[in-house]
């Protein structure tokens, strides 16, 4: 016989067995809540770290760096120096005299080319961007021929390798390099190279490419305040060799004068595919 307000026996353990379950369900779901959480927190903190390394990178710049070294040095130096992936000059290089206003003007191309004088009597006025017009010149000059030999014989390269050689007339707005290496060089003049590495092209704004560095400033757009570059002054006698991937604009020293020079791509086959792509009108 039972009292009032008691509960027979069986009824009492069936009720502390559901409480029992309850308990046990609670402290699992408490320690998979906090499992959850410090899973979260883990998360939150790899997230943070990597934002950082994010924006640390975005922030950072390479340390620009410059060789020089002269023609005579290049079979010891070159090679290693290239190595580094940075631009090299290169200085007392014997003129080729080809390319040269007064030169030219001793030959039958002078007057079959009138551009050639409307540049030298107005150097401001006269801008040349075809390419075609440009690969003709250095084709039909002789340029190319001598170009290759130089360019293969300084690196030492195999057969694989081929050359494209520009004779230009005046300044070039901002171009990417694509060959294996660049070589500019300066026949007639004082010119001015700007290089920026390829990091700061996530400085720069749209529409930078072919776009003079005259016109690179705030009145453009303001990101150009942040855009880091060097500058290279380059006369006869000197060819300043660029890895592939970076940007340059030519301009003269000073805009009144006119500035010739020549701008050969050292290819393999693959970099050679990428420019024509890249390049292509």
């Amino acid at each position: 016989m039972s009292l009032p307000g008691q509960i027979c026996g069986p009824q009492n353990g069936a009720r502390r067995m559901n409480y029992v379950n309850a308990l046990v369900f609670l402290y699992s779901f408490y320690t998979l809540a906090l499992r959850s959480y410090r899973m979260i927190e883990w998360i939150v903190i790899f997230l943070i770290i990597f934002c950082a390394i994010v924006w640390h990178y975005s922030q950072t710049t390479p340390k620009y760096s410059l060789a020089q070294i002269t023609q005579a040095q290049i079979s010891k130096e070159l090679p290693q120096l290239w190595e580094e992936k940075s631009p090299v000059i290169v200085s007392e290089v014997s003129p080729r005299g080809i390319w040269v206003a007064d030169g030219l003007k001793q030959t039958r191309f002078w007057g079959a080319q009138p551009v050639w004088a409307a540049y030298e009597e107005n150097p401001e006025g006269v801008l040349i961007q075809n390419k075609a017009q440009q690969l003709t010149w250095a084709e039909i000059l002789g340029l190319s021929q001598i170009e290759n030999e130089q360019c293969i014989k300084w690196f030492d390269l195999s057969a694989v390798f081929t050359t494209r050689t520009e004779a230009h007339i005046g300044p070039e707005g901002l171009r990417s390099t694509y060959g294996w290496s660049t070589a500019y060089t300066c026949t007639d003049g004082e010119m001015r190279c700007i290089l920026l590495h390829s990091a700061q092209k996530s400085r720069m704004p749209q529409g930078w490419l072919n776009l003079r560095w005259l016109n690179a400033t705030v009145a453009h757009h303001p990101l150009w305040t942040q855009v880091q570059y060097i500058e290279v002054i380059l006369r006869p006698s000197t060819v300043l060799l660029v890895p592939p991937h970076w940007i340059v604009a030519i301009e003269p020293v000073s805009l009144e004068k006119p500035i010739w020079w020549t701008r050969t791509d050292i290819h393999h086959p693959i970099s050679k595919l990428a420019q024509s792509w890249n390049e292509r009108d």
